[in-house]
């Protein structure tokens, strides 16, 4: 019983991976994973890493384990300070901000027709149907978490293509509103 008690307690969880853990792991393949860690490889990563250079396979849960007993910490990117504004001669004020040259040329070249569905389709917020000019065509919707995504989509629309779609879905979204 006390040792299944020592099992159980929350305390003493690592002391059992940790054994685990010597027996799968040398020193050259620690110091990797610490090398690892401090690039920011994620947990994922470093299971991956173990697995293809040094042939250790762990699960994840074993690989938490393992920088925990270790006192190793996951490096994370610091972010890099935004450099100082250049002076720049000021820009009389416009009325309405121009679009970037890639959004504005490609709608007056190609011009997507989008559709909106009168009955949606089951756990979407809203779906329709798009023709572009290069002969594709699909069904797209937006479920209720906001995600976008094709359903039926045959053939591969160009980037000018799904640009002028991008465009053109959120003219006819604003408008709607």
């Amino acid at each position: 019983m006390p040792k299944l008690r020592r099992l159980l307690l929350p305390n003493n969880h690592h002391l059992n991976h940790n054994i685990a853990m010597s027996a799968k792991v040398n020193n050259e393949q620690l110091e990797m994973v610490r090398r690892w860690a401090s690039y920011g490889v994620d947990l994922n990563g470093i299971q991956k890493n173990l697995a293809a250079e040094c042939g250790v396979h762990l699960t994840y849960m074993e690989v938490r384990f393992l920088l925990l007993d270790n006192g190793i910490e996951i490096a994370r990117p610091q972010e890099k300070p935004a450099p100082a504004p250049a002076p720049a001669a000021p820009e009389p004020p416009q009325q309405e901000p121009p679009l970037p040259q890639s959004a504005a040329t490609p709608a007056a070249n190609v011009k997507p027709t989008v559709t909106i569905d009168d009955l949606q389709l089951p756990g979407t917020l809203i779906s329709g149907k798009c023709s572009f000019p290069s002969g594709t065509n699909g069904a797209w919707q937006i479920d209720q978490m906001g995600r976008f995504g094709w359903t039926e989509l045959n053939g591969t629309p160009t980037p000018v293509e799904l640009q002028a779609f991008e465009l053109e879905l959120r003219g006819i979204l604003s408008r709607m509103s």
